[in-house]
């Protein structure tokens, strides 16, 4: 998990992350995002919404911590969404959740689109 987030800290230093539910939203509709990820305690609404957005664009997705791990490895409050505008570090992500073993299947990780 530790390098997941250290992979999203270095993203957003280089300006690469857009953080929370509407900069999210606006990254996915503008297709500048490569992945999404979203905390295990969003709310429900939240979550359906953005998923039906992100699998409509073609946007992978996955759960990941909760909203307060989520903000900290990007140097914010708390975060219940953010995405990733990189293809390299998100394929660079996407590469490192299957080393996580079950943790990986309990966040529900879809698979990047071909």
């Amino acid at each position: 998990m530790q390098k997941i987030y250290s992979i999203i800290g270095f993203a957003q230093k280089a300006g690469k992350v857009s953080s929370g539910v509407m900069a999210a939203k606006s990254s996915i509709i503008r297709r500048k995002a490569s992945l999404l990820i979203m905390s295990n305690d969003i709310a429900a609404n939240t979550r359906e919404s953005l998923v039906s957005l992100s699998e409509k664009q073609g946007v992978p997705f996955i759960f990941l911590g909760n909203k307060y791990e989520l903000g900290t490895c990007i140097g914010k409050a708390y975060r219940v969404a953010v995405t990733i505008n990189d293809k390299k570090m998100a394929e660079t992500i996407m590469k490192a959740l299957p080393r996580m073993g079950d943790e990986a299947k309990s966040m529900g990780v879809f698979k990047w689109p071909k």
